[in-house]
């Protein structure tokens, strides 16, 4: 068999960021965050343009097979890989690799989070195929975001500008290192330097290769792909040998390892939709930079997000950066600086 392109769509989050919208019931990637569609609809329409339906995988656990089901509909459940249990990206990674690579080996791949926002399907079909297409000469491709602010939440890429190759009419520099969430200071000196791009935590390799990868710069789950490899078809054994693995992000067990990666600057906008804040940057504000997603009531009010799945409206006077957020799960009230603290309610509630 030649290569064939697959898509993979990692859907096991939480979505902690997200509540009280999003719960572990129904996490945000199911939810309708930003469009008229929920995020891991949207992530399947824009793999489509480019990736045959039948080659789209979703990986995640088993409870939220059905959830998949109802998001996309016609959505083939034979394509749904099941995590035995949520042990990070790399044992996800391998786990889905597996899988695939009984179905063809020399196939292509892209991994993509099921709950990024990118609106310019068109140029994201382009710009991805170059990279499935450059995966043929033994590279992991990634994307880079170039920055606009300087963030501490993201991980950053550093890349060679003197060090490309093009595929198609998309240009890739090799990589010389990852950085995780750097500090305000280290931040800045990233955005100035110029080579230096946020990880968007896409992934593009030969499902092949993938594994020869591991061996060469991750032996502790190069012994544990060979181990889940050996015993595929013992459900027990596997389920177990899974369970077993150290959790681990791909971005430490492997990329900042591997020497063959490649970067392109992504030329779609993106946003990972990763906490309340992008909600707000991402929708249409009224003449008081508020953003408002029902007949909600503002005086005096401004740079402030109301968002209600609730009939009851909400009322704000006189109040300046704020965030409320009402549903059936819970109220949310909190200036718009404190939103990425939500985690820490979580912890609460799971406690009480």
């Amino acid at each position: 068999m030649g290569a064939e392109n697959f898509g993979l769509i990692m859907a096991g989050g939480q979505g902690t960021r997200f509540w009280p919208y999003s719960t572990e019931k129904k996490p945000k990637q199911f939810l309708n965050i930003v469009g008229n569609e929920s995020l891991i609809k949207q992530t399947f329409d824009r793999l489509k343009k480019f990736i045959k339906p039948e080659n789209i995988f979703i990986v995640a656990d088993k409870k939220y097979l059905e959830l998949t089901l109802k998001s996309i509909p016609g959505f083939n459940k034979n394509n749904f890989i099941e995590e035995p249990s949520p042990r990070n990206t790399a044992p996800c990674l391998i786990l889905s690799n597996i899988v695939l690579s009984r179905k063809n080996s020399e196939g292509n791949i892209l991994v993509v989070p099921a709950d990024h926002f990118i609106p310019d399907q068109e140029t994201f079909a382009e710009e991805m195929t170059d990279a499935l297409s450059m995966a043929e000469k033994k590279f992991i491709l990634t994307s880079g975001i170039k920055p606009y602010i300087a963030h501490t939440g993201y991980g950053y890429i550093k890349f060679n500008r003197d060090n490309s190759s093009v595929s198609g009419n998309t240009t890739f520099f090799s990589v010389e290192e990852f950085r995780e969430k750097p500090g305000l200071k280290e931040a800045k000196a990233y955005m100035n330097a110029g080579n230096y791009f946020w990880n968007s935590g896409m992934f593009i390799y030969k499902l092949k290769y993938f594994k020869e990868f591991l061996k060469e710069y991750s032996s502790e789950y190069y012994d544990f792909y060979t181990e889940l490899e050996k015993n595929y078809e013992n459900k027990e054994k596997f389920k177990n040998i899974f369970n077993s693995v150290r959790p681990e992000s791909i971005d430490y067990a492997l990329m900042e390892k591997v020497k063959e990666v490649k970067m392109f600057g992504a030329g779609f906008e993106w946003n990972d939709v990763g906490a309340w804040l992008s909600v707000y940057e991402l929708n249409e504000k009224d003449e008081n930079n508020n953003v408002n997603n029902r007949d909600n009531i503002l005086i005096d009010s401004k740079n402030s997000l109301l968002f209600s799945t609730e009939d009851k409206p909400i009322a704000l006077l006189g109040l300046e950066n704020v965030a409320v957020i009402n549903t059936d799960n819970g109220i949310l009230v909190a200036s718009m600086d404190e939103l990425q603290k939500v985690k820490e309610v979580i912890s609460k509630l799971k406690k009480k």
